[in-house]
């Protein structure tokens, strides 16, 4: 059965880093790595066919090397950055076909445009459920209908109960709807604790929340997957040295 695959370029910082001995970044670029762990996860209707995000990454140290006479850390200059970041950016689309591409909050990376497969594969992280919680926007069109749409389907044929936390708005009457008419699910609100459940908050807030660890899951606020912890945790995966490989 032939997998279907996703590519994703994502580009962050590696803090405390400098360029490796030997290595001139300014000529040779910034080196694009592959994440080796294939990313699983579930996104929109019909059959329910597992896919696949595979990651290509590239890390700019965060300093560019030490002053000669103290050794203190020196920092790029914005542009040699920008640079840096917009070559390997075009090298992983042309040499890996990365079209997706995002970049992190220390890049000015917004947390809004995180690609929903990246959200998919938070979400199927928490697998198996058969509740869950759900916070969005105040404020939302097609495209947000739609992501939020993709997101659910896979799993909504298994869930008993959807719980609605934050602000009532006009989404959050479409998913009220959407629920009812296709799958007879009636979408309960209330504003206590989210407890061992998966909590999918759209919100642009929603960063402020904590991921929890995994011995604190059923506690407090529950499992919360956010657009910012999602690509907190992109960020620690490609981070984690062990699982890359180098192909350019």
């Amino acid at each position: 059965m032939e997998t279907d695959y996703k590519k994703l370029f994502y580009a962050g910082i590696e803090y405390g880093g400098f360029p490796s001995k030997g290595k001139k970044l300014k000529k040779k670029g910034l080196p694009v790595k592959r994440l080796k762990r294939e990313l699983p996860y579930l996104l929109g209707e019909g059959r329910i066919v597992v896919k696949k995000l595979q990651v290509y990454y590239a890390l700019l140290p965060e300093y560019s090397g030490k002053t000669l006479v103290a050794g203190k850390p020196k920092g790029w200059k914005s542009h040699v950055a920008g640079q840096l970041l917009e070559e390997a950016k075009i090298r992983a689309e042309r040499s890996f076909d990365c079209r997706e591409q995002l970049m992190g909050q220390g890049l000015n990376g917004n947390i809004l445009q995180v690609p929903r497969e990246l959200m998919a594969v938070r979400l199927y992280c928490e697998r198996p459920f058969d509740r869950i919680c759900i916070s969005l926007p105040d404020e939302g069109g097609e495209q947000e209908t739609e992501q939020l749409r993709e997101l659910l389907c896979p799993y909504l044929p298994r869930i008993r109960q959807v719980v609605f936390r934050g602000n009532v708005s006009g989404l959050s009457d479409w998913l009220e709807e959407y629920l009812y008419n296709e799958f007879g699910i009636v979408m309960t609100k209330f504003c206590g604790a989210i407890g061992d459940m998966p909590w999918l908050d759209l919100r642009e807030d929603g960063d402020e929340g904590k991921e929890q660890q995994p011995s604190e899951k059923g506690k407090g606020e529950g499992r919360h997957i956010t657009p910012a912890l999602a690509l907190k945790f992109l960020d620690t995966a490609v981070k984690n040295g062990y699982n890359t490989d180098v192909n350019s």
